[in-house]
């Protein structure tokens, strides 16, 4: 877990996406990277890290947290 946490706070747009979804529920990337600000590029890529770390998973083209995900983004909230 300890891991998991300095992947994501070691990062300001991981974590500023973890928490989108945590308060969105599930989003489209193209709408990920909207409420970034940032480059649809860019947010294909953080959103490709947090799944290879199971952390997010993609369905029809959303994206929503997994439960481990939910468990790191409220982990990270409490800091």
């Amino acid at each position: 877990m300890e891991e998991l946490m300095g992947f994501i706070t070691g990062n300001k747009n991981r974590q500023k996406l973890l928490s989108l979804l945590g308060s969105r529920g599930q989003l489209e990337g193209v709408r990920i990277a909207k409420n970034m600000h940032i480059a649809k590029i860019s947010a294909d890529k953080i959103l490709e890290e947090l799944a290879e770390k199971d952390l997010i998973v993609e369905e029809n083209g959303f994206y929503k947290l997994t439960e481990l995900g939910t468990t790191v983004e409220r982990s990270v909230q409490s800091i």
